[in-house]
């Protein structure tokens, strides 16, 4: 159970005890009254009793008795001295008691009974004396306080219950989940995060699951991207290495070879560059330490200008390129020149690699409007080229993947990872939609809130 809702289960209890007394205190009071002698009306005591008296007097001293506890016994005389109505099994109606033989009478039972005498004019009522007794053997608390207490100390145990159980479920579940970080915490990102029940902290113990799946994805991928760091720079240093010991051995001893030698070693230092150039950015992205410098911009203006370039190279590489920007002139957004340009033209100039004399290649900028304004601008890049495998297709954005259609060509597999670095870091997504032999078509989405 939630332990939210334990809390309330144990407020609501609380609350609600409370009631149960008032009501227990009322029924109580309530089968007292049924239980009580039932007083007779003036016509049947005026019978019994023989004697005459005013009616209405009767009629409010009979209210005044009906309040009384049943366990009170009492006897009513009127002014002749004459039993009008008793509980009490030693006098019946009608029958004539001086004051010496209550007196008396009171005397021989006043070890067991405490005695009351109303006068007449404390009632109210002339005429009336009202003779009350009271067990004393009865010397334990009313029904109504034993009852007060019983439920005082329902609810002192269903709170100290509640809590007790409230108590035990937070301990076990924080102690299970200190023990799962401490384990997180040394590196055993193999053994699953258990917290038994159904509150609030085992929801917690399910988020940490999750975050230590995700630790443990980010150490496999930075053990991959470290493998692939140590693989492709190891070629052309292995390169560099070999032609320059083959120079000093004098392998190149003509300066026309020489030359050549020297003229791939060059080449193989430059490739070293723009490797470790992808590497840096490929870990600047993914740091995000530039956001501070992002500046609002048309992007309208930007993407046509870019894409001017783009049609350039398409028609040198024999290719046909279409553009279409649907923007507002005014739409700006916050974004990085230099890295979003980067990013359109790593997607544009694999669609032109991949893409057949001839193929074609479209760009197209549109604004999805919510209500009266923008509601995010979506960027398509699509090409009619030999399309990606489905197997590759999960993974193309991955760092040093390559798929099985670029398996021979040269650079390290950052291509598509530092585009969606690029863009994610701008708070903006990438998709891919492709099929064999269809062609692919690159979707980026920039939101405007």
């Amino acid at each position: 159970m939630k332990i939210r809702n334990q809390f309330h289960i144990l407020v609501l209890g609380i609350l609600v005890m409370p009631v149960f007394v008032v009501a227990g205190l009322y029924g109580l009071q309530r089968s007292r009254q049924a239980e009580a002698v039932p007083m007779p009306g003036y016509d049947e005591v005026a019978r019994m009793a023989g004697g005459t008296f005013d009616r209405k007097a009767w009629d409010r001293l009979a209210d005044f008795i009906a309040r009384r506890p049943a366990t009170i016994d009492f006897t009513i005389l009127d002014a002749d001295s004459r039993v009008v109505f008793s509980t009490m099994n030693a006098y019946h109606a009608g029958e004539i008691l001086n004051g010496e033989i209550l007196l008396g009478y009171i005397r021989e039972t006043s070890s067991d009974y405490y005695y009351q005498m109303d006068a007449p004019a404390r009632l109210g009522e002339s005429g009336f004396l009202v003779l009350t007794r009271i067990d004393r053997t009865d010397r334990g608390p009313p029904d109504f306080f034993r009852l007060l207490v019983v439920l005082i100390v329902t609810i002192f145990l269903f709170s100290a219950s509640m809590s007790v159980l409230i108590a035990r479920s937070i301990t076990h579940s924080v102690l299970s989940l200190d023990e799962a970080t401490r384990h997180i915490a040394s590196g055993e990102l193999d053994r699953i995060v258990s917290v038994h029940g159904s509150n609030e902290i085992t929801s917690l113990a399910s988020s940490l699951n999750s975050m230590r799946l995700a630790l443990k994805d980010d150490q496999a991928r930075r053990s991959r991207f470290i493998m692939g760091v140590t693989h492709d720079l190891k070629t052309p240093l292995a390169l560099i290495k070999g032609y320059a010991e083959g120079i000093g051995d004098g392998m190149a001893d003509e300066p026309k070879e020489r030359g050549r030698y020297v003229g791939i070693i060059g080449a193989k230092v430059d490739q070293l560059a723009g490797m470790i150039d992808d590497l840096i950015d490929f870990v600047r992205f993914d740091t995000a330490a530039w956001r501070s410098r992002l500046e609002r911009a048309p992007l309208a203006p930007f993407l046509r200008g870019l894409c001017k370039r783009l049609e350039a190279d398409a028609v040198l590489l024999g290719r046909r390129a279409e553009v279409t920007i649907n923007l507002p002139e005014d739409l700006s957004v916050p974004f990085d020149e230099r890295l979003f340009t980067r990013a359109i033209e790593n997607i544009v100039n694999n669609a032109l690699r991949y893409t057949d004399s001839g193929g074609f290649v479209r760009v197209l900028a549109r604004a999805e409007p919510a209500d009266m304004a923008p509601e995010r601008v979506v960027i398509e890049i699509s090409d009619d080229g030999p399309g990606i495998e489905a197997a590759d297709l999960d993974n193309i954005f991955d760092p040093f993947y390559r798929g099985s259609s670029s398996r021979r060509e040269q650079g390290m597999g950052l291509g598509l990872s530092i585009v969606k670095s690029v863009l994610e870091s701008h708070g903006w997504s990438i998709n891919v939609v492709s099929h064999p032999g269809e062609g692919s078509m690159f979707t980026i989405t920039i939101p405007m809130h």
